[in-house]
């Protein structure tokens, strides 16, 4: 953020200094390792097809990690220079209860009992707050598996039962009155809506909401089922937002916390120690020009709604139709229309949850890299400002170099391979000198940024602290560098395949995020990985009969792919993750002295589940059939939102819904979905009557 008493003109000059400075270190040692490496591509005075194509992929790669490097030194600058604002100190909150702000839980076949203790600690938290009437949460469901639904509505009527929430008359459908009765009262409502048709995804989810119900709240906070904001960080959004009226999204940067896994805490630990210098140095390069990641974000509801419509791409999926990354685009088009879209890099107390396993994350980042394939048409649309693109370009990048950096391996191995055959690898004296110092030089533009981090966050006496003192945050973070050196290797095979099967027009399904810590079997690794340690056996075996003293050179990539299998079942585990964290090793603050939202949310989880225990059936889709009040909720549910929606004669549905005494474990999954949407069915089933 802007360091108070800025005023708008000193503002941008700071921000165009920090780019021109960003831009300019960038060229710099882009031009620098360009000329390095045609150095040694020329060294025996040509240059044949396999170099040209090396020093090629080379201009690309080299320039992202000029860039990458230039925004973390950036960050470094302003974590010492500019005068960070604390929250609260200078900004008043406006006590107008008009001005109420919509915190969305959008959700799909999500765990209802950590979704709904997450919205009951952090109701609890405003409710300490002086002014809690200004806010109400909605979760909105697209859920599709029918018990998942079914629970999502249980949670909700028992925890308004048990936290004394009025939804008497309050409805989602009483759209005059929805939040000023909340605001009147000094009360934190909570609302359940699931759609019946999941059109657009999250997106169209969100969108949905802002038709229905968009006009009764000035700000809308998003969130992920896995989010969790603290009650004061959640007041000062609104704070920040009623401060600056230019302001369309502020973005709270969250931080993965609460995992056990190897690989979790890898992540986690990262985000704590190196996440700050490189969040400090993308704002101060995209200053009012941000960027949106799609949760734990405070909007400004009539501009998105005004502004945000995402288009849907000409063509067929995957790289057409409906946009699946729209938080990109989202905040693209609020920039595009004057609105600045800022990053709250300060504001602590916004928390998310990570990948535990290797695979949960490759299968995630196979839907993110279909979404940010898609924004190559729109960062090539007119008007959208230069830092967008940027944002749109650094996205696509992420994923497109993988396949990038294994053709560069590839091709450097096979230039080198030739020229020793030909015996020309050492024309030029000085060739393995330059060599040398171009490897050194970019593992220092990799590496030297989280040394940097590391140094800074053990001079500063609290942050030492938090984390533990200075020799496990050093230890740690050579673990972290170590593993994620020979993770490396093996998340870039993954991604070039994601990014092929894109571009073969393998459109990607929407499921599920696996939030559970399961780890991953023997059987489950060797299923997944048995290619990638085959590759690395047999390009072990073949370095070693043509030149042995490469393997040293290739041995993290070689490791890594060799010994995929162990490693994958070793990431997934949380008795390592545990027996690291009891040496003090990869903890992370919330650790070692818990934050409050995080012990709430944990409290809530616990009475859920004692809650649920009294269920006394196999699955939910079968208490609706047993227990009347059950049915009756789900049915006032289903007409208060308006999404009753009657299953036509002749439909697949229709010869089910015609059997009343149909007991509910015969019927299949997909007809239970269409039939929970027919309210009639439901009160047809406890009556046993045949419905007309």
């Amino acid at each position: 953020m802007t360091a108070p008493g800025l005023n708008r003109d000193e503002s941008t000059a700071l921000v165009t200094a920090s780019r021109w400075r960003v831009l300019l270190t960038s060229f710099l040692l882009w031009l620098v390792g360009c000329g390095a490496f045609y150095t040694i591509a020329i060294a025996d005075s040509s240059l044949r097809f396999f170099e040209a194509m090396s020093m090629l992929l080379f201009v690309v790669l080299f320039g992202w990690i000029a860039f990458s490097f230039s925004l973390a030194m950036e960050g470094f600058l302003g974590k010492w220079s500019a005068k960070k604002q604390q929250p609260g100190e200078t900004l008043q909150q406006d006590d107008n209860p008009s001005r109420r702000t919509a915190i969305l839980m959008p959700v799909y076949n999500e765990s209802p009992t950590r979704v709904f203790a997450a919205i009951a600690a952090m109701r609890e938290q405003l409710l300490e707050r002086d002014h809690p009437g200004g806010f109400d949460f909605f979760v909105l469901s697209d859920s599709t598996d029918p018990d998942v639904w079914l629970e999502e509505e249980w949670c909700w009527s028992e925890l308004t039962d048990r936290l004394g929430i009025n939804t008497d008359g309050e409805s989602l459908d009483n759209q005059d009155t929805l939040g000023e009765k909340n605001a009147y009262r000094g009360d934190v409502g909570i609302y359940y809506r699931h759609r019946s048709e999941n059109t657009a995804r999250k997106a169209g989810n969100v969108a949905d909401f802002c038709e229905n119900w968009g006009v009764q709240y000035r700000y809308m906070i998003v969130l992920d089922a896995d989010s969790l904001i603290a009650g004061e960080t959640l007041v000062e959004m609104v704070r920040r937002m009623d401060a600056d009226d230019a302001i369309g999204i502020l973005q709270v940067p969250p931080v993965p916390v609460g995992r056990r896994s190897l690989f979790a805490r890898l992540q986690q630990f990262a985000a704590a120690v190196y996440g700050p210098m490189f969040a400090e140095g993308f704002d101060r390069f995209a200053g009012d020009r941000g960027n949106y990641w799609g949760h734990n974000a405070i909007i400004r509801t009539s501009a998105f709604m005004r502004h945000c419509s995402l288009p849907v791409l000409s063509g067929l999926p995957p790289l057409g139709g409906e946009i699946l990354s729209h938080d990109f685009v989202e905040a693209a088009l609020m920039v595009k229309a004057g609105w600045k879209v800022k990053l709250a890099n300060d504001l602590g107390g916004s928390y998310e949850e990570c990948p535990t396993t290797l695979l949960d994350f490759v299968k995630r980042d196979h839907r993110w890299c279909q979404g940010n394939l898609q924004h190559w048409r729109i960062m090539l649309a007119e008007r959208i400002h230069p830092v967008s693109r940027m944002h749109f370009l650094s996205g696509i990048l992420s994923y497109v170099a993988a396949p990038l950096w294994l053709i560069f391996l590839a091709t450097t191995l096979i230039a080198a391979i030739i020229n020793s055959r030909l015996g020309q690898a050492g024309s030029w004296g000085g060739a393995t000198a330059v060599c040398v110092t171009l490897f050194v030089g970019s593992m220092a533009l990799l590496l030297l940024p989280k040394a940097i981090a590391v140094a800074t966050l053990c001079m500063d006496h609290e942050g030492r602290k938090r984390l533990g003192g200075v020799g496990p945050i050093v230890t740690s973070s050579i673990l972290e560098t170590l593993l994620s050196t020979v993770l490396a290797p093996m998340i870039a095979v993954y991604h070039a395949r994601c990014v092929f099967s894109v571009l073969t027009g393998h459109n990607v399904k929407w499921t599920a995020q696996q939030r559970s810590e399961t780890g991953v079997s023997w059987s489950e690794a060797s299923a997944q990985m048995w290619p990638l340690t085959v590759l690395g056996t047999l390009m072990t075996a073949g370095l070693g009969m043509l030149e042995p003293t490469w393997l040293i050179w290739f041995s993290p990539l070689l490791i890594g792919w060799t010994l995929s299998i162990p490693i994958a079942v070793m990431m997934g585990s949380q008795a390592v993750g545990r027996k690291l964290a009891s040496w003090g090793l990869l903890r992370i603050a919330s650790e070692r002295l818990p934050e409050p939202i995080l012990s709430r949310h944990q409290f809530w989880i616990n009475e859920i589940k004692t809650l649920k225990s009294e269920q006394k059936h196999e699955s939910w889709f079968e208490r609706l059939f047993a227990d009347p009040a059950f049915r009756n909720q789900h049915i006032a549910i289903l007409r208060s939102a308006e999404t009753d929606r009657r299953v036509p004669r002749g439909a697949p549905e229709w010869e089910t819904r015609c059997q009343p005494h149909l007991p509910a474990a015969a019927i299949t999954e997909p007809v239970r979905r269409r039939l929970l949407c027919d309210g009639e069915w439901v009160e047809k089933i406890g009556e046993g009557t045949q419905p007309q």
